[in-house]
């Protein structure tokens, strides 16, 4: 009787969903197909999102694109590392949620027209997931490999045969089975592609005017004239840097204003409401204290309409702001899984931007009420 092969994390087998296939591939044909001059080709670079079944067989689920580099090889910079460890947590907190088991299970990329190998780089690359998970994988993609007639997928998973010997390890590939029959996923990914070139010109255009239009413009003017946000002093600096002059994380709400005069850049608009209410809080309760019920329901009533109107236009603005975002995001939202790192880092600056506007405003808006209870 023939001895059945032990499964060890080398031999184990991959199974890779159409999901994370379809991913792979969106992302990848944006910059590497046969409508693109080979000398424009770019090779793409992702991580893989799954789950280890059994001790014994990989489950890649999603695959998530991080960044485009050049014709040959991906730079991988510091600032991928600390956006991969935010999206590690992030996997990590739904899978808690989810009660999964879910993990960054290993890496993508493309070799356009370069076939399934592993350079030394990709060795190292490799290195980093192996070594601390056995059962790690590499995918790579290459559309030119890509078959219509025989449905073959153009894609391959390697592993490197011994992590421990490092860089001296050989690779191989390795075991890869599908979710469904390949003439499925390449029709559901044939689709994917067809949406993703018809769609991304737009898509890109939309992410731009976000970034250039929204934050830049929109939300900055909003600021400028009615100023909520606190600017930490320490943090103030001359740069041409846009991303680093706008690093400025830390926004209290509870006002003190000799503190933050100390601390913080403050806006005259943020200041002369924060003033107007306080004053308005105090004239109640001095009311409050001599018992005149009455006397305190008609100043309660014109002093709230008076802050109430100094916020008119911040309110206005800001929901004109989003009512833009949200027009912006209705194009993006389908093709939100085809954006890299980048791409998703300009849509979520102005999410984390104008959120802490809102908060402010929101928290302005309540106590603009005067019940004195929120005081």
């Amino acid at each position: 009787m023939k001895k059945k092969k032990k499964i060890t994390p080398f031999n184990s087998p991959v199974l890779l969903t159409i999901n994370a296939y379809k991913r792979i591939v969106g992302y990848a044909i944006r910059y590497a197909n046969d409508d693109i001059s080979e000398k424009k080709w770019r090779e793409v670079y992702g991580i893989l999102i799954g789950t280890i079944e059994n001790n014994a067989k990989v489950i890649v689920k999603d695959a998530i694109p991080m960044v485009v580099g050049d014709r040959a090889g991906v730079t991988y910079e510091n600032k991928q590392y600390v956006d991969m460890a935010q999206i590690d947590a992030s996997i990590f907190e739904r899978s808690v949620q989810d009660d999964k088991n879910d993990f960054i299970i290993g890496w993508f990329h493309t070799h356009p027209n370069f076939g399934f190998f592993y350079s030394p780089i990709d060795c190292m690359t490799q290195l980093g997931y192996q070594i601390p998970n056995p059962f790690a994988v590499g995918l790579i993609f290459d559309h030119s490999k890509r078959d219509s007639k025989d449905y073959f997928l153009g894609i391959a998973g390697l592993r490197l045969k011994d992590p421990d010997l490092g860089m001296s390890s050989t690779y191989n590939l390795i075991e890869l089975n599908y979710e469904e029959d390949q003439k499925i996923m390449a029709q559901k990914a044939d689709k994917a592609i067809k949406k993703v070139n018809r769609n991304i010109s737009n898509v890109l255009k939309e992410i731009k005017s976000i970034d250039e239009v929204l934050r830049k413009k929109m939300l900055a003017q909003l600021q400028r004239n009615y100023g909520l946000i606190l600017v930490p002093k320490e943090d103030i600096k001359v740069t041409d840097n846009e991303e680093e002059a706008e690093e400025d994380e830390l926004y209290l709400y509870e006002w003190d204003p000799d503190f933050f005069k100390k601390t913080y850049r403050i806006p005259k608009f943020r200041e002369k409401i924060e003033k107007t209410i306080s004053e308005a809080y105090d004239e109640l309760d001095k009311l409050v204290e001599k018992n005149e019920t009455e006397k305190f329901e008609i100043r309660k009533q014109k002093l709230s309409k008076k802050i109430q109107n100094m916020l008119a236009k911040p309110n206005e603005w800001y929901d004109k702001l989003m009512d833009e975002f949200s027009k912006r995001i209705e194009v993006i939202s389908q093709f939100f899984n085809y954006l890299d790192t980048y791409e998703r880092k300009i849509i979520e600056h102005f999410e984390e931007r104008s959120s802490e506007y809102y908060k402010i405003l929101d928290d302005l808006n309540v106590r603009a009420e005067l019940n004195l209870e929120n005081f």
